[in-house]
């Protein structure tokens, strides 16, 4: 016996009671917001870093920039058939995982600085680790709150994961560039050494 699923477009049908939509989805919208936020962290302090810290040319940090999202578009696939046959929560912690390891590559590369070449190879792995973790995070979330409040709010349940995306990356983006004294990227490369 097959089931099929359908989308009602019908507002007029009654719905049986269900919890507000956003109460549902908080805990998933919370997690996609943290998991945005430090990646949006990364994103105005990178190119400084590779250009300034590492002495490379804009290419490179081209390369660095758009690795993490190249890596997240080949793996978003992979991540939905692991939320289907494995289950969307453990596909969003899997995400979460990766993401951690992502970030251990990061800092791996500052170990290598004084050779940049190496620093940079180390941090465009982590870039495309982190964009597997993102398709991780994202599908599974999706999936999760289609799980939890059905398909009948899957504009919703989009919407509202979108909103946590986004908004973290408008909090991250501006928020490191105020960090960035204290963590003194401006020096030069020679000063680095």
């Amino acid at each position: 016996m097959s089931q099929e699923l359908t989308l009602s477009v019908d507002s007029t049908q009654p719905r049986a009671a269900a919890p507000p939509v956003f109460a549902a989805l908080l805990p998933i919208v919370g997690v996609v917001f943290i998991a945005f936020l430090v990646i949006g962290l990364a994103l105005p302090v990178l190119p400084l870093h590779v250009h300034q810290g590492l002495g490379l040319g804009a290419f490179v940090v081209g390369l660095v920039a758009g690795a993490q999202f190249g890596a997240s578009l080949l793996s978003r696939f992979w991540a939905g058939h692991f939320a289907d046959s494995r289950g969307a929560k453990r596909a969003t912690v899997t995400g979460l995982l990766v993401a951690a390891v992502a970030g251990l590559l990061y800092l791996l590369s500052l170990c290598f600085i004084s050779r940049p070449v190496t620093s940079v190879a180390i941090l465009l792995l982590g870039r495309a680790v982190l964009g597997g973790a993102e398709s991780f995070i994202v599908t599974g979330a999706f999936t999760w709150g289609l799980g939890l409040i059905g398909p009948q709010n899957t504009g919703q349940i989009m919407a509202w994961v979108g909103t946590a995306m986004y908004a973290a990356f408008a909090v991250g983006a501006p928020v490191a560039p105020a960090c960035t004294p204290s963590m003194d990227l401006r020096r030069s490369r020679s000063q680095l050494r």
